[in-house]
């Protein structure tokens, strides 16, 4: 018996990484899942490998507000009701502040923190209607508390995740959905490679982690299911660090990496 037998979710981000590991894990633990992403070929290519009897997936800009109206609409009408949301969708950025441009500002700031109000909006919207309750889980971050240079976009955004989910849950207690994010530290996946293949930069981050290793979207899937999970009724308006502890000491010194002055 899984620990989400009978449960429908959607995760957004969910073709590759985190997502992924998401969507793979719930369908391992008994949920069906809506997948929304913007890469149609990745869904695609998990539909074939869960099977389109666990999954389905919707084409979705988490900044297109009707779009999210029709993929939760779509988890209604495949699956017949909604339990779970997973709003992972997010994009980075690196510019020193004096150089970063607005509209680059602007597209991490949309997807990232524009992007899970809305998905937020009308998730909830239609757990209200069901009223049955549900688990509401954004993604925040490590940059959510800990400063990082040529992150300003996406450090604001990601604090701002952390603020919104501790608004949605004080508002949505009383419809009994619970609302919490998940803050991950360094994760290997395909949004991490190309930063992670500059030269020494990876052993920089696992300097700061007492753990000593960079997590894997594995790890995240883990505490996702519990969040996911009726063993979490009673946490709502939480962050939780999944860092290796590197919270505890700090980022690594970015500028010197990109030549920076």
């Amino acid at each position: 018996m899984g620990r989400l037998d009978g449960k429908v979710a959607i995760v957004t981000g969910g073709a590759s990484g985190i997502g992924k590991g998401a969507v793979e894990r719930f369908v391992a633990e008994g949920a069906r899942v809506i997948i929304g992403d913007t890469d149609s070929d990745g869904i695609g290519a998990l539909v074939g490998q869960l099977g389109h009897n666990y999954v389905d997936g919707a084409a979705v800009d988490v900044r297109d507000e009707s779009a999210l109206e029709r993929m939760v609409a779509q988890a209604t009408r495949r699956f017949g009701r909604l339990d779970i949301a997973v709003n992972n969708a997010g994009v980075g950025g690196f510019s020193p502040i004096q150089d970063y441009g607005l509209e680059d500002w602007n597209r991490v700031l949309g997807i990232s923190l524009t992007g899970t109000f809305l998905c937020i909006k009308h998730e909830s919207r239609r757990l209200i209607e069901q009223a049955t309750g549900g688990s509401i889980i954004n993604i925040a971050s490590l940059n959510a508390i800990q400063a990082t240079e040529g992150f300003a976009a996406y450090c604001s955004a990601k604090a701002g995740v952390a603020m919104l989910t501790k608004v949605a849950a004080l508002e949505l207690g009383r419809h009994s959905i619970r609302v919490n994010a998940v803050g991950p530290g360094l994760i290997h996946t395909p949004a991490t490679a190309g930063m992670l293949a500059i030269p020494g930069l990876e052993d920089a981050f696992l300097h700061e982690a007492p753990i000593g290793r960079a997590g894997e979207p594995e790890d995240i899937a883990n505490l996702l299911v519990y969040l996911a999970s009726d063993e979490s009724t009673l946490m709502t308006g939480q962050t939780l660090y999944i860092d290796g502890g590197a919270s505890l000491n700090k980022y690594p010194e970015l500028f010197k990496f990109f030549g920076v002055e």
